[in-house]
């Protein structure tokens, strides 16, 4: 008899599972120790460059990039998402931190087994007619083997062993260590440390539950029904749970190979950067891992995204006030793009806003000086993020999401299509929030 796919449980994915004392202990004693070993690194750099910031802030992000891949998925994941936060954190050491690569050996085919076996209480060989022992590719949350059923090439993702007990742990002593340190370094509340790590946890915690991407895939589907050249991969439920995820494997064609095989390169960029500005402007449900790796492409103009593990929801006040946000950018607005991101901000500590405001309206003149075709979207919100710091003015942490995505757009624009403007793709999107927004509430949206 089998077991009912996890699929159908109910527990929270986010909550906590219950950890024992010792286990929390070992494994704080280990954070505690590479914490002291990175620490004694990163001073001995700090003597060298004395009062030169930006060599600093760049040793500081080796430090930190060395200190999170020892540590495993929960601190990796950490770096990687605290690698976007150019509102907060320097340039320099978010440079750095986003050459963090979540790649680590494979576990054992045994262990594979094993999960499989013990997630649908059945032989592996009852539920796939092959599979390949040989992973396609290995990461800090889980590996990918190639497989079939019924003769159908099939990609299935495993979660690595005792992981859901690990990132447990780490969540009640990184939580328990913002905390403290808050107390301590009083202007660590700036950036909301502890809120900021649990954000983090939760969202490293969603990731690792497999039966979350399924519903995201669903819904991600559900979203772009009516367009033909966005696709997700479909998924097999009856081979899928919290701990394993079988989906149709994509073969796709690489992105310097399209061409070469026929494909509408410009079809496939504004399918991209139009996908993308659906996901934030309309939808408020955006991909929250994008990034080349992450899509394929198949003829003739069709882009495919995959890992859909971690999303980001924008409530719907989030959605339209990156709209109005945006908008303002792309029209040139600076003094309203000041004053959305003055109002909004969870933290402000700048008691200069004349000069904030001037600085703004400098960044964002440059759209109409150049011309909204010629700039690069990202770059110009990287200035703003730049500014944000500077003044003290806390961006609400949506915007993360956003700029990743915006820069993965712009990115494959860039690439593949270098006379595609994202800013010009994506204004009559913003122009379409705007007017659904005014007749929703049925007011103008300003």
């Amino acid at each position: 008899m089998t077991r009912e796919p996890a699929l159908n449980s109910t527990p929270d994915a986010l909550e906590p599972q219950p950890v024992l004392f010792r286990q929390t202990a070992l494994r704080s004693l280990q954070i505690a120790f590479e914490l002291l070993r990175a620490g004694s690194s990163f001073l001995a750099f700090r003597i060298q460059l004395r009062h030169r910031e930006e060599a600093t802030a760049r040793a500081l992000g080796r430090t930190l990039t060395v200190l999170c891949s020892s540590l495993g998925a929960t601190f990796i994941k950490i770096g990687q998402i605290a690698s976007t936060r150019g509102d907060l954190l320097p340039r320099a050491l978010v440079a750095e931190l986003a050459a963090l690569q979540d790649q680590v050996p494979p576990f054992s085919f045994s262990a594979v087994r094993a999960t499989i076996e013990s997630e649908f209480d059945r032989p592996l060989e009852e539920i796939f007619t092959s599979f390949d022992p040989t992973p396609l590719a290995a990461a800090s949350v889980a590996q990918v083997h190639r497989a079939e059923i019924a003769g159908k090439a099939v990609a299935v993702k495993v979660r690595r062993p005792n992981l859901v007990e690990k990132v447990a742990i780490d969540r009640t002593i990184l939580l328990f260590l913002g905390r403290m340190l808050e107390r301590i370094i009083p202007s660590l509340r700036l950036v909301a440390l502890e809120d900021a790590l649990r954000a983090f946890c939760d969202a490293v915690a969603a990731q690792i539950h497999l039966r979350n991407e399924v519903r995201n895939n669903q819904r991600f589907q559900q979203n772009f029904s009516d367009d033909p050249a966005v696709a997700f991969p479909q998924i097999y439920l009856d081979a899928s749970s919290d701990a394993v995820l079988t989906m149709e494997f994509i073969e796709g064609i690489h992105e310097s190979d399209l061409e070469a095989e026929g494909c509408d390169v410009h079809a496939i960029v504004s399918a991209g950067m139009r996908s993308i500005c659906r996901m934030i402007f309309l939808h408020g449900f955006v991909h929250a891992d994008l990034h080349p790796g992450n899509l394929r492409f198949t003829k003739p103009s069709r882009i495919v995204f995959l890992d859909l593990g971690l999303v980001g929801e924008l409530s719907d006040e989030d959605r339209i006030l990156t709209t109005q946000t945006l908008f303002a950018f792309a029209t040139g607005d600076g003094k309203t793009v000041a004053r959305l991101f003055h109002e909004s901000a969870p933290h402000v500590t700048t008691t200069d806003y004349e000069t904030y405001e001037h600085e703004m309206c400098e960044v964002v003149s440059n759209v109409t000086d150049v011309g909204l075709g010629n700039i690069e979207m990202t770059t110009e919100i990287g200035g703003i993020f730049d500014i944000l710091r500077r003044h003290g003015i806390q961006a609400r942490s949506h915007m993360t999401m956003v700029h990743i995505a915006l820069v993965t757009a712009e990115g494959l624009g860039k690439r593949l299509a270098p006379d595609l403007s994202l800013a010009a793709e994506a204004l009559p999107w913003l122009q379409e929030a705007l007017t659904a927004a005014a007749l929703d509430t049925g007011t103008g949206v300003s």
